[in-house]
């Protein structure tokens, strides 16, 4: 972010030579919580800031609803169609059951159309590269086709429980699902467990922001959602990780640096405009939670998009783009004409 900040100062000194340009900044994901902490941070260079989908208070000490995402997607997935959440649920038994013969792992290895044949630890994998499909889909859950994490068509979550459809065998009707995210176009013989279809998203440098100061702490909970029971724990994540990267840890940091929750809140900040979808997971760890704009000093709009996904008000205008996204589109537009005119408005304290 200090990075960001001296690009500012050279943007509008040496470069623009206008050093009273105002500046507003924008981001989704990741990006949104910047875009929020640099007018939290830099007030003085930052105007104002458009934040979508920015998990900003999921993190150790701020959400106790360490289950919202999992919690969240089942709900889409149900949404789309009643019974698409049970086959999903059935089949992670049914996969391990197989997975523990060599019969059973050769069947799935033919039915997921695998690259290779599965071993103990393919089947381990496979079941990880569903779990996060089933999220990912989630998250991009847009109302036309896209290629932003593999190419997909309109709607996909619906589409995936569609295919579901094809066969009352659990593993036969997922497989045929699973076909459409990992091979949508038709275009790949084989699927690749060790391959991200997103392709290099600088997830190395990720993985090192997450494990040691960016820590989203995610429980699944088979009793209220479609995943297996799997319960975070801190302690031993922050041990796994300052293993695997040989440096120190900071669970807490963003808590007590920028706020979120505890105590340690948002009361000083101003010119945020939070936007989160409905049907994204991770709305759970943003400011959706929130009813009103009282969280913060001033100007804080905190807009819950009813059709939307992952930041899909950021991206391209659509035909498709139902009137929740267009409706937050203009009061983005809005705030950042309040926040760029010369016009002083005073806040009552």
């Amino acid at each position: 972010m200090a990075d960001f900040a001296e690009n500012i100062i050279w943007l509008k000194n040496d470069y623009l030579n206008k050093n009273d340009t105002r500046v507003i900044t924008f981001g989704g994901s990741y990006g949104g919580m910047l875009a929020a902490w640099m007018r939290a941070k830099y007030p003085g260079l930052v105007q104002g800031a458009i934040a979508a989908s920015a998990p900003v208070w999921m993190f150790p000490g701020m959400s106790q609803d360490t289950a919202g995402p999992y919690r969240l997607i089942t709900e889409v997935f149900r949404d789309a169609q009643s019974d698409c959440p049970v086959k999903i649920s059935k089949s992670w038994d049914v996969i391990t059951k197989m997975g523990g013969t060599k019969t059973g792992r050769s069947q799935l290895s033919e039915i997921f159309k695998t690259c290779k044949q599965l071993d103990s630890d393919g089947v381990f994998a496979l079941s990880n590269w569903l779990n996060g499909m089933y999220f990912d889909m989630a998250m991009v859950n847009y109302p036309y086709p896209t290629s932003f994490l593999a190419d997909l068509p309109a709607w996909p979550v619906k589409e995936f429980c569609r295919r579901t459809n094809v066969s009352d065998d659990v593993i036969m009707a997922i497989a045929a699902g699973a076909q459409m995210y990992s091979n949508y176009t038709g275009q790949l013989k084989c699927l690749d467990l060790d391959s991200d279809p997103a392709g290099d998203l600088g997830m190395t440098g990720w993985d090192f922001q997450a494990c040691l100061e960016m820590i989203l702490p995610i429980s699944s909970d088979k009793s209220v959602d479609m995943f297996p029971d799997e319960q975070f724990d801190l302690k031993s994540y922050v041990a796994y990780c300052e293993e695997r990267w040989n440096s120190a840890a900071r669970p807490f940091w963003l808590k007590y640096y920028f706020g979120g929750g505890d105590g340690y809140d948002y009361s000083g900040y101003s010119n945020i405009f939070f936007s989160n979808g409905r049907l994204d997971p991770w709305a759970v760890g943003g400011t959706a939670i929130i009813p009103d704009e009282d969280f913060c000093l001033s100007d804080c709009p905190n807009v819950l998009i009813e059709d939307g996904a992952h930041h899909l008000d950021l991206r391209s205008s659509n035909p498709a783009d139902p009137e929740s996204v267009l409706n937050a589109r203009k009061l983005e537009v809005e705030a950042i004409k309040r926040w760029t005119s010369r016009t002083a408005t005073k806040v009552e304290l």
